[in-house]
């Protein structure tokens, strides 16, 4: 039994059995072999139903397909794979009770149609019957290979262990299923389900077993940062402090948390010691040496900010902000050429960041290198356009009107 790449396409995710070929095969006539006079008459009408709900199954009008299969198992109810379609055709019209059954049936009388086995475990799953269904799902995942049915069934395994509770498992199913589809809005959801429940978990044992501890008021730190609370989450922060003043992290908070409150002088002073002491506890600390730098641009202290965004990016080479930063701070300073290496690496690391290829646009034109401006300037509007449109999509999307959503330049 094969699936064709057009069957695939056309219907999205089907089993288009063969049911003629198995009606031949049951009664002993070869697959491609036609009726040739009124004697042959029943399996006629038989390949001429097959056939209409082979039709009806491939583009995807499962109820008449049902009606069809249902019919061919009344004078042929050990063709196990006229159950086997009734069952994909059960499964994608949400029965997913009946399509259990029919594939149950199907791999009785024929043990070896992987098909059936693939929709037993996933229409159990769909039922609630986790247990029974995780057999199937972990035995079939591997060994699938059509990526929209592995979707299918990794998804019904990932929830069926999440339902019962088996992290283990479930974490190494999301990561499968995030690798092989990292943009599927399914997959997102129950990736952020599994650890929104499990640190949901963890918080609930750290409150029981260590309420008083530093990692207690860090947690809270967290929360009330998230519920729009900055200078309760400042003072929790510095709790922690009280209670271990070698924390690494928490002296970056507060100090991140100042500057989003103001950039005025006092509060940049107030920051710039938070962070010159986060870096005693953790030299290695890129984040502290970015804002550093952030502060000193602020002031337009142009060598300071260089010396920070330099240390920031050698601290960490994948930071895109940190050789952007760099770079703007030495076309601040007058120095274009010394501006392009740090801003090209940024582009690099961040292509679709507007902002640093209008950056290099600019330095190039300084430098009177002109068609290197214009590409970088032509980039800076793809990449704008592609962040307006993706804005738009999510507005559109938010309001309800999905059918305005459009794909963004470059994805077509």
């Amino acid at each position: 039994m094969t699936v064709s790449p057009r069957q695939l396409a056309r219907a999205g995710l089907m089993s288009a059995l063969l049911v003629s070929a198995g009606l031949a095969a049951l009664w002993g006539m070869p697959q491609t072999s036609l009726p040739r006079s009124g004697t042959d008459a029943p399996l006629q009408n038989a390949a001429a139903l097959a056939a209409q709900a082979n039709k009806a199954f491939e583009t995807g009008d499962y109820s008449e397909a049902i009606k069809d299969y249902k019919e061919l198992i009344k004078s042929n109810p050990q063709v196990a794979e006229i159950h086997s379609n009734l069952a994909v055709a059960y499964y994608f019209s949400g029965r997913y009770a009946d399509a259990a059954r029919e594939a149950g049936t199907a791999l009785k009388l024929k043990p070896s149609l992987v098909n059936a086995h693939y929709f037993l475990g996933a229409s159990l799953a769909q039922s609630g019957y986790c247990r029974q269904a995780l057999p199937y799902l972990e035995k079939d995942f591997p060994r699938v290979g059509d990526p929209k049915l592995k979707r299918v069934i990794g998804t019904n395994a990932l929830r069926c262990l999440m339902g019962l509770d088996d992290v283990s498992k479930a974490i190494v199913y999301d990561k499968t299923l995030s690798r092989e589809f990292p943009n599927d809005p399914e997959v997102l959801y129950l990736t952020t389900h599994l650890y929104s429940d499990l640190a949901t978990e963890a918080s609930q044992r750290l409150l029981a077993t260590a309420p008083g501890s530093y990692q207690m008021h860090r947690m809270n730190a967290e929360i009330l940062l998230l519920q729009g609370k900055p200078q309760e989450a400042i003072a929790e922060y510095c709790r922690v402090l009280d209670l271990n003043p070698r924390v690494p992290g928490i002296h970056y908070e507060i100090g991140r948390i100042m500057l989003q409150q103001s950039h005025e002088l006092n509060m940049l002073d107030e920051a710039k010691k938070e962070f010159d002491a986060e870096l005693q506890i953790d030299p290695g600390n890129a984040k502290a040496e970015y804002q550093l730098g952030v502060i000193a641009g602020t002031v337009r202290d142009w060598n300071t900010a260089i010396t920070h965004f330099k240390r920031a990016a050698e601290l960490d080479p994948q930071m895109a902000s940190a050789f952007a930063s760099l770079g703007e701070a030495y076309a601040s300073a007058n120095r274009f050429q010394d501006a392009v290496a740090p801003l090209k690496r940024a582009t690099e690391l961040d292509p679709e960041n507007a902002d640093s290829h209008y950056r290099l646009s600019i330095v190039y034109r300084h430098l009177g290198l002109d068609h290197e401006a214009d590409q970088q300037l032509a980039a800076y509007k793809e990449a704008y356009e592609k962040i307006m449109q993706i804005k738009q999509n999510i507005r559109n999307a938010t309001q309800g009107d999905a059918t305005k959503t459009q794909a963004a330049p470059g994805d077509r």
